[in-house]
């Protein structure tokens, strides 16, 4: 049986960082623009960068927390980026200049990515981060994941609602040519690898009302429940099956995890 679908998430590859294979998702915001460049020579800052402020990402991919070959998915893996200029500007709205500075797509490939940019601006209450989407870009069933990654360190994390998702702050190390920091976006599906088979899991009826059941896990694992802001809802020591009742929840999206799959269970 084959993975049909894909649910994105961050971990930090640096030492000090917090594994977390499920992605809290974060808004769009406002100065969203479509029609973003391709990003062709890993450079997402126009022009010549501030030397203080260049900024190196190191982009990875991940299974189950091992690191994927790109070159081996259905189809390329985009991450479509943008973020402020050293002002705390963005381009293409409130009147500044319409020429995608700072916004492009870039497409992973191999074991890691790199993408060079500049340090995000910082513009009133908000601190340094960057905007992202991660999708397969030619897959027939895909889950586009929207979120905001920030700097560990910034003083101005503590009064944002950032403060609640460390998981998405990116330790950053200084180089000799300015700061350098590694993200990982970890898949836990992936169209064309087979599942394993203790993960051989039933989930129904989905979309469900009431209750749902999971049914045909093997092995001693715990049944997790999330809302889409990555929040625990529901913890128990699998049993064959497991009835789940979700009367008084609220419809919407969730994310079922056991063992190491996950699923989107929808409530309406």
């Amino acid at each position: 049986m084959k993975r049909l679908g894909i649910i994105l998430c961050l971990l930090g590859l640096h030492a000090s960082a917090q594994v977390n294979c499920i992605t809290t998702p974060d808004q769009l915001g406002p100065y969203f623009k479509h029609g973003a460049p391709l990003i062709t020579n890993d450079t997402l800052a126009p022009g010549v960068q501030d030397s203080s402020r260049a900024l190196k990402l190191n982009f990875y991919v991940s299974y189950d927390c091992d690191t994927v070959d790109l070159d081996t998915l259905p189809s390329p893996y985009a991450l479509e980026l943008w973020h402020a200029n050293a002002q705390g500007e963005y381009s293409n709205v409130d009147g500044n200049p319409n020429d995608f500075a700072y916004r492009g797509r870039l497409l992973l490939s191999g074991k890691t990515s790199t993408l060079y940019t500049e340090l995000p601006g910082i513009y009133p209450w908000r601190p340094s981060h960057i905007h992202v989407k991660g999708f397969l870009t030619n897959a027939w069933f895909t889950d586009t994941i929207v979120t905001q990654l920030y700097f560990k360190g910034d003083s101005l994390i503590a009064s944002d609602p950032a403060k609640d998702f460390p998981e998405r702050w990116i330790p950053l190390d200084t180089t000799a040519n300015g700061y350098e920091g590694s993200f990982a976006f970890g898949l836990s599906y992936i169209v064309g690898i087979e599942e394993r088979t203790e993960d051989h899991w039933v989930l129904k009826p989905n979309p469900a009302t009431v209750e749902f059941t999971v049914s045909g896990a093997q092995g001693s694992k715990e049944l997790v429940v999330m809302d889409v802001l990555g929040r625990i809802i529901y913890k128990e020591k699998f049993s064959d099956p497991t009835r789940v009742s979700t009367a008084q929840w609220p419809r919407g999206t969730y994310w079922v995890r056991l063992g190491g799959r996950v699923r989107t269970l929808v409530l309406i």
